[in-house]
């Protein structure tokens, strides 16, 4: 089932949305908070360790720096497998392929809440990064299926909120309950959360009917990814969020770590900090549609752009951990405002291997956050906090300016700035 108008999303009101989603009912009832129960649980395990990783070492007797680590083996494999699941969505079916690494997530967390040593941790947040690169992609690709490009900035929002939630909840609620009862008992939380998701999920998530599937393979995988390489956009919305992963989600992990180290805060603090990149998702997720109707989605991403590399350069200033958090909200929002685009933009990239693509998507914006956190630490070691802080900025903003020329000036037909 399909939602169908000629008018493009930009130009028409709310309310016009509302009466096209009220006549598919099955799309806004069902589908969108189903996805949004699997893509919640994703979010969250990827950033559940986060604001831990202090603690983490302290109760493995390692060093924080091997601990921070861990934001890597989470996404490296999960970048890693794209590939391969978004192939699998296209030839299996979505839903099949998001329920299974759901319930190998849900098993990935509960092993990690029992980790007798650093080493077992790596191989709990190996094996889950790998299985929960098959939810939010995939979760993308099948919105992609059943909204037309009028409608789907709105539809992927909807499902956005969710995804921000769960770095919400893994964010402060892991810091929370970390600081009362201990890491593990975060990771008992959030296997709990898991579970409630992949039992939902199996109950009401059900493939489209009669959708034409070809049969997996590995010949019929690469000319897919072949296909999708061919949008000259692609490129451009590739290298944008292999530059976001790692600006935005590479200095995660150290955030508690800078927090404890100039006394401005401990475990509690930096849930607080992380929560306000969230809060700053939720900000966008409540003006995206004025947004788009007053700017357009070129301006949008230029806006991001500033408001993003501003909350950076504020960053290096070392304030207050709630100031902090506040900047994070700027943070948050500007970034949103340039990735929702680009989830939007990859969704039709490649329209008759629609899964392929997103994962493609997914499989930079992921290697990006993996090899951000290597980069922030030899950013510091080497240039210095502020330094490497305010450089992050400035290359993001520059990325943001890039995209929306580079996309403008690829769209049918060219526009030029």
């Amino acid at each position: 089932m399909e939602l169908r108008g000629a008018v493009h999303s930009q130009d028409r009101p709310v309310s016009v949305i509302c009466r096209r989603l009220a006549s598919a009912p099955e799309i806004f009832m069902r589908l969108l908070p189903i996805l949004a129960a699997s893509c919640f649980v994703s979010s969250m395990s990827m950033r559940i360790i986060d604001p831990v990783v202090p603690d983490v070492a302290r109760d493995l007797a390692v060093s924080p720096e091997a601990v921070a680590l861990l934001a890597s083996a989470f996404t490296f494999p999960y970048a890693l497998g794209q590939p391969v699941l978004g192939a699998l969505g296209d030839a299996l079916g979505k839903s099949k392929v998001i329920k299974v690494t759901l319930a190998v997530l849900v098993v990935c967390l509960a092993i990690a809440a029992a980790a007798p040593s650093l080493d077992a941790l790596f191989v709990a947040r190996i094996i889950g990064g790998a299985a929960g690169g098959g939810i939010i992609p995939l979760a993308f690709a099948m919105v992609g299926d059943r909204f037309e490009m009028a409608d789907r900035q709105w539809a992927l929002s909807r499902v956005l909120s969710a995804i921000i939630a769960g770095q919400l909840t893994g964010a402060l609620g892991s810091g929370l309950i970390a600081s009362a009862f201990g890491w593990r008992v975060s990771m008992l939380a959030g296997t709990a959360l898991s579970l409630a998701a992949l039992i939902v999920t199996l109950w009401q998530l059900h493939p489209r009917q009669k959708a034409d599937r070809p049969p997996f393979r590995m010949t019929q995988m690469s000319d897919g990814y072949v296909h999708v390489f061919r949008n000259p956009k692609t490129v451009v919305c590739f290298s944008a969020v292999f530059v976001e992963g790692i600006v935005l989600f590479g200095l995660f992990p150290y955030i508690a770590l800078l927090l404890e180290a100039r006394n401005a805060g401990g475990l509690r603090e930096a849930g607080f900090v992380l929560a306000g990149f969230a809060i700053g998702g939720f900000a966008y997720i409540a003006l995206v549609r004025l947004m788009l109707n007053r700017l357009g989605i070129y301006k949008l991403i230029w806006g991001g752009a500033a408001v993003a590399g501003a909350g950076f350069a504020a960053l290096a200033l070392s304030l207050s951990w709630p100031l902090e958090m506040a900047i994070m909200a700027v943070i948050g929002l500007g970034f949103y405002m340039i990735h929702n685009s680009l989830q939007t933009q990859a969704t039709e990239l490649a329209p008759s291997n629609r899964a392929s693509a997103v994962a493609a998507h997914a499989f930079f914006f992921f290697l990006g956050q993996a090899v951000g956190p290597l980069v922030y630490r030899l950013g510091f070691d080497h240039a210095g906090i502020e330094a490497t802080l305010i450089g992050a900025g400035v290359l993001l903003a520059l990325t943001g300016v890039a995209t929306a020329i580079g996309l403008k000036a690829r769209s049918d037909p060219p526009q030029f700035i």
